[in-house]
């Protein structure tokens, strides 16, 4: 009780002293709730009882944007009037385990607030459409989100689990984006010593079920298989992803993709790296030939450690020659996981990452078709066990340079500190420039470009 009553004191002065910073987080969202949180797994005490454990995270993320779009986030490179936008964004997230037995467990993970923007959005009320301005009731709104509901068991031949799954972040951060899939998987556990597979299938969507005789298959499902092996050094995983796309009634088509991922340490150089290419069809009518390449090398001495990111995401510099040869995606760009830096890659911006809820969560086209290739160098340092001090510095440019559009994206620059208040509470801060590139001026020479800052910071706590 009194860690409780003493994290709560704790929340309540640094709330009173942050409140009108306008600061930082990091980055974007402070990974918000999309940061791992692993549930604890309890140890049942004996055979046939069932226990309950309960992990979860709550965070507080603020940002002040200057040059914004006049609502939460989306950078706007071409504002002349100096406006800006400051907003606070809270999340809170559970994930319960239900240990039935030593090979039995049922998990989930449930989202009381999601990204919800202070004075904007209300996970328990909405407005009314008469009465007097600002009347809410409480019948309306969302009270929950059900993110992940399965079942897993261990039996001799491996592990399973079946239901509502975790369907995001596929080996890096880099191209993906937090998700939930219903999936039918299994980790095969029949191989040599140190080699691993995992099998799975996903239902996409359904649109056979319930829609009459002759309607035939309309369904989307993907199916998984990849081959592991885990040195001394680290890990390696190679795997086929394979989606079949009959939904609408249209001609069937299957999209395919083949990921490398590789994470190693030796002593004090760590890598890691990703392949992803994509081939077959990306619809009925175009060709898939894509290609996304990320690397991280880093190297630590004693408190220190310094680092490079290399970053390729193919383009399309003819969207009409029955080729889709654009990776990223329209919806989320190099993906919504993926923030090596706080504005080209970041959360709310629009820019290379497109994970933005409050503006339906897309990239341009012309950006899109462009690509990207980016270099960043990073540091950072422990100045004691409880706070820490980073920065970075990144160039990036498109890789298919589209007829009459520069190719500069630009250069960034961020500097932030991460401080723990308790092993359960930690505040973030940060600040990013970026020294925007002339391909924001849209193929038009005479049109004037803005740079940008962002300061964000963001408290989090996990139990």
């Amino acid at each position: 009780m009194k860690k409780v009553l003493a994290t709560v004191a704790a929340l309540g002065l640094v709330l009173g002293v942050t409140a009108n910073a306008l600061a930082l987080d990091q980055p974007g969202r402070a990974q918000e709730v999309e940061a791992t949180t692993a549930p604890r797994v309890a140890e049942p005490t004996a055979p046939g009882v069932a226990l309950w454990s309960v992990a979860g995270q709550w965070v507080l993320a603020g940002a002040y944007l200057s040059n914004g779009l006049g609502a939460p986030g989306g950078a706007d490179l071409w504002n002349s009037d100096g406006s800006n936008d400051a907003f606070y964004i809270y999340s809170f997230k559970m994930l319960p385990v239900l240990q039935v037995n030593d090979k039995i467990a049922v998990k989930g993970e449930f989202r009381f607030a999601d990204r919800d923007v202070y004075g904007l959005t209300d996970t328990r009320k909405t407005l009314v459409g008469t009465g007097l301005a600002g009347e809410t009731s409480d019948l309306g709104g969302r009270v929950i989100d059900t993110y992940q509901l399965y079942m897993e068991w261990v039996s001799p031949w491996g592990k399973t689990r079946f239901g509502r799954t975790p369907a995001g972040a596929w080996g890096s951060k880099f191209l993906d984006n937090s998700a939930q899939g219903n999936r039918l998987m299994i980790w095969l556990n029949m191989l040599p010593e140190n080699w691993g597979s995992l099998l799975f299938t996903q239902k996409v969507v359904e649109q056979d079920a319930g829609s009459g005789p002759g309607v035939g298959d309309q369904d989307l499902d993907a199916y998984y298989l990849d081959l592991s092996y885990k040195a001394d050094f680290g890990k390696t995983v190679a795997a086929l992803w394979f989606t079949r796309n009959a939904t609408n009634g249209q001609v069937p088509y299957t999209t395919s993709n083949l990921w490398v991922h590789g994470n190693y340490n030796f002593d004090a150089i760590s890598l890691e790296y990703e392949i992803n290419w994509g081939f077959g069809e990306a619809s009925a009518t175009l060709d898939q030939k894509q290609l996304g390449l990320y690397a991280d090398l880093g190297y630590k001495f004693q408190d220190w450690k310094f680092g490079g990111l290399f970053i390729y995401a193919s383009g399309d510099d003819n969207p009409a020659d029955g080729d889709q040869g654009a990776i990223m995606s329209p919806s989320r760009g190099t993906g919504g996981d993926f923030n090596p830096t706080q504005i080209l890659f970041g959360d709310y911006m629009n820019l290379l990452n497109g994970d933005n809820p409050l503006s339906g969560d897309f990239v341009y086209p012309e950006v899109r078709n462009a690509g990207v290739m980016a270099l960043e160098a990073y540091a950072s340092f422990a100045l004691s066990p409880a706070m820490s001090l980073n920065g970075y510095f990144a160039w990036a440019t498109a890789n298919e340079e589209l007829s009459g559009w520069d190719s500069d994206y630009g250069m960034e620059a961020g500097i932030g500190m991460g401080y723990k208040l308790m092993d359960n509470l930690t505040y973030n801060a940060h600040f990013s420039y970026l020294f925007t590139g002339d391909f924001w001026q849209g193929g038009d020479s005479t049109q004037n470009t803005e740079d940008i800052y962002l300061l964000a910071h963001a408290l989090s706590m996990s139990f």
